[in-house]
């Protein structure tokens, strides 16, 4: 059973995350030949294979449905069904956002009619829209409008969240907004008594009870999954101290629950006649959990949850000889059927990965009741112990206070908070004055509990390593050495093991060589410089009104994924959003010893200096120049921006800002050495800038363009490119490649590493990406 289950789950995962799918013709043709195979062998191996076969066809299947909701990009008409309540949203101007299913499309543009009739008919598209209005429409709304679809996009960089593959795994087929809302045609209204429109008149009803309490938006949280109004601060905390999962509903929340229904149900059992008490109180326990997971609004995290809950209470009443294996299993292959792209969510390695450590580490052992306070103790230590290798190659980083602050933590909000919270909800409409002291007790137990985690995220700073697939292997051989039962002799000698992985150093460039590394910041510029023992950082990318900024979404992530805490040189070449606007977040996460800029920019009280004038310095055998712009002139804007050469090893590197074309010509008039073997192309790839005298001079073998898929501006231009590839240089756009390192080594700038493009089959789509080749011919974008 558990080798055919297993195989079954290999299957699935493997779909999950392949660049292509099969074709159905593929699929038929295979699964016919392995059941004929498997009717002749009718062995474990065969019914292994056609496990594997069934799940790889039925993963498949379900990712050729999935890429057909993806709707044409671009402008359509549709009749929209409004799913969700529009939440209010800050931005240059207030706006809303709400999900959506496309009920009908229309295009008006021939070349993808098909592709929108098709995507229509077969199926209807679940999208989230933008609003840039007042009175939005309200869930359960029938309207119709026109609407500007874009696939989601999100930053491919390491480390960096990536939204597009969060969009599409939790079944987001487009984002876009709604045109000329004055014109929007409301068409009819959904029922009053959906399920979806009574959890969300619910949740806006005690709302406006909980906003009156000081975290009242951590009660939301806990109460509905609705996190929107936790704001970056809380986060950071959260996440410092390895508590983040505290506010994500899901298997502990639901256990929990379970748990109360369980043993309230048996109690009741007890006096009810001709009743089963376990079966009663299994029933009971069931309805507790579905029911927290409808408040949840049956997120992908409750429903796993709720399968992993029915697997244990079916062995449980049957009284079945099952293993716990075979249940871990089950369960697993249970979420993969319902939702096969689960895998793509950390939520789901992280929950399985910390049962399945659990079971490993106790599997064998019995506990005794009078134990049971060391055993929770146990039970919590071997979790995050165990949960380290893949916390660490996923960037999470690691605090050595997250075992006490847990200890604290998970009791005082499972035994006190939560109670007391489901308390208030219950008891709203029969005693408003018992909800109020309920939640008002519970908000003065969330305030101890957020400044205890305050307190304890200053206290030891998180622990973040580079991990190598090398390192990544020793530390996951030593912590299950470690988690083997006492018995085993000279288990402790895997520290050794588990040391060497923390003090290994990241990798470096050699003496005299470089690493370039291109972060995709949108429509932005970052770019990292290391050098044997220093770095640099060249901008950092924006920051928007409602805080959202590219350094803790990109920058950061990237540092702490190469194993960086401290920067040695920050540079902003001038002072516009899109190149300066999240240098206050990176000044307050991470120690910068010095700054140049090239022009002042407000809020950064930090000792700097300009970069207008002539600059020479040498790290590790490197050459740094900063280009000198005229003298007596005062330059602002584009024009200011600090322009970087940098030599190592033979090849170059030059870093331009947003220089336009009369900054090219007087850089091409002084005399200086322009020449580079790789650019970052001025402005964008906008067309002020790159002219080709420009180009000329430069003669650069690579040139990338840092800008964001789809931006208004047209960045880059073709005119530019095509300018580019007549001087024959190789282009890049972190648009379509994400974030990129190139190497100055061995007198040439080579391609080391991209972290984007058509990783997964839903971004090979053909409506999902642009040909590379219609920006340079001559590109090429192996990886």
């Amino acid at each position: 059973m558990l080798s055919w289950m297993t195989a079954a789950i290999v299957g699935f995962i493997a779909i999950a995350f392949a660049p292509e799918l099969p074709s159905y013709a593929v699929i038929a043709t295979t699964v016919s030949l392995i059941v004929g195979l498997h009717l002749r062998l009718r062995s474990g191996v065969s019914l292994a294979l056609l496990a594997f076969t069934l799940a790889v066809a039925y993963a498949s299947s379900y990712g050729h449905w999935r890429i057909a909701q993806i709707p044409a990009s671009g402008e359509v008409g549709a009749v929209i069904q409004v799913d969700s309540m529009p939440e209010r949203r800050l931005g240059f101007a207030p706006y809303y956002r709400f999900d959506a299913r496309l009920v009908t499309l229309t295009c008006s543009d021939l070349e993808v009619h098909k592709k929108c009739a098709a995507t229509g008919s077969f199926a209807k598209p679940f999208v989230q829209l933008n609003w840039y209005a007042e009175s939005p429409p309200q869930l359960g709304d029938l309207i119709k409008a026109d609407v500007l679809l874009r696939q989601a996009h999100g930053y491919q960089s390491p480390g960096a969240f990536d939204y597009g593959r969060w969009m599409f795994a939790n079944g987001y087929s487009a984002t876009g907004y709604i045109r000329k809302p004055e014109s929007v045609e409301f068409l009819a209204k959904r029922g009053e008594f959906s399920y979806s429109t009574l959890r969300q008149r619910l949740l806006v009803a005690v709302a406006v009870y909980l906003d009156k309490y000081r975290h009242g938006n951590i009660m939301k949280a806990l109460l509905f999954a609705d996190r929107s109004d936790i704001d970056r601060e809380q986060w950071q905390i959260f996440s410092r101290t390895g508590t983040s999962h505290l506010m994500a509903i899901s298997g502990m929340h639901i256990g929990l629950v379970l748990a109360w229904g369980f043993f309230i149900g048996r109690g009741l059992g007890v006096f009810l006649p001709r009743s089963n008490s376990l079966i009663f109180g299994a029933g009971i326990a069931l309805c507790f959990a579905a029911s927290y997971a409808a408040l949840a609004g049956f997120s992908v995290p409750t429903q796993r949850a709720l399968i992993m809950s029915v697997v244990a209470l079916l062995a449980l009443c049957w009284r079945r000889n099952m293993s716990l294996w075979q249940g871990y299993l089950t369960a697993m292959l249970l979420v993969l059927i319902l939702d096969p792209l689960a895998p793509h969510r950390a939520g789901f390695g992280l929950s399985f990965a910390a049962v399945g450590v659990l079971l490993f580490a106790f599997q064998g052992q019995r506990h005794r009741r009078h134990h049971l306070v060391l055993s929770l103790v146990r039970s919590q230590w071997v979790v995050l112990l165990g949960l380290i290798p893949l916390l660490m190659m996923w960037g999470y980083g690691i605090n050595p206070v997250s075992f006490p602050v847990n200890l604290f933590a998970i009791p005082l909000l499972t035994l006190l908070i939560m109670p007391l919270l489901f308390l208030g909800l219950i008891s709203l409409s029969l005693s408003p004055s018992l909800a109020d002291k309920s939640w008002q007790l519970a908000d003065y137990l969330l305030d101890v509990l957020l400044r205890g985690l305050a307190w304890a995220a200053e206290l030891i700073p998180q622990v973040n390593i580079a991990i190598t697939p090398l390192s990544g292997v020793l530390l996951t051989i030593a912590v299950l050495v470690l988690l083997l039962p006492r018995g085993m002799p000279a288990r402790w000698l895997a520290i050794l093991p588990l040391l060497m992985s923390f003090l290994t150093p990241a990798p470096r460039p050699a003496i005299g060589s470089a690493w370039v590394t291109v972060l995709d910041v949108g429509q932005g510029l970052s770019v990292l410089v290391q050098t044997a023992s220093k770095t640099m950082l060249y901008d950092l990318g924006p920051m928007f009104s409602s805080g959202f900024n590219t350094v803790d979404a990109v920058v950061v992530p990237a540092l702490y994924r190469f194993g960086i805490d401290e920067v040695d040189l920050l540079v902003l070449s001038h002072a516009d959003n899109d190149h300066a606007g999240a240098a206050p977040a990176l000044l307050d996460t991470m120690d910068v010893k010095d700054m140049y800029l090239g022009e002042p920019i407000d809020g950064l009280t930090q000792a700097v200096l300009r970069c207008g004038a002539w600059q020479r310095w040498q790290w590790d055998d490197v050459n740094f120049e900063f280009l000198k712009h005229s003298a007596g002139k005062t330059r602002t804007g584009n024009n200011a921006s600090c322009v970087l050469r940098i030599d190592a090893a033979g090849a170059s590197l030059l870093l331009t800002g947003d220089i336009e074309k009369d900054l090219e010509r007087e850089l091409l008039g002084s005399g200086q050495t322009l020449s580079a073997d790789l650019l970052i192309a001025p402005h964008h790839g906008s067309n002020t800038s790159s002219s080709n005298e420009f180009i000329r001079a430069v003669s650069p073998v690579e040139v990338v363009f840092s800008a964001g898929r789809n931006n208004h501006y047209g960045h880059p231009t073709a005119a530019v490119t095509q300018r580019y590839q007549r001087f024959g240089a190789r282009c890049w756009s972190t648009a379509y490649h994400g974030s990129m390192r190139f190497k100055l080594a061995n007198s040439a700038a080579a391609i080391d590493q991209i972290w984007g493009g058509s990783r997964y089959y839903w971004q090979a789509a053909p409506n999902s990406t642009a040909s590379m080749a219609e920006m340079c011919s001559n590109l090429q974008s192996e990886r």
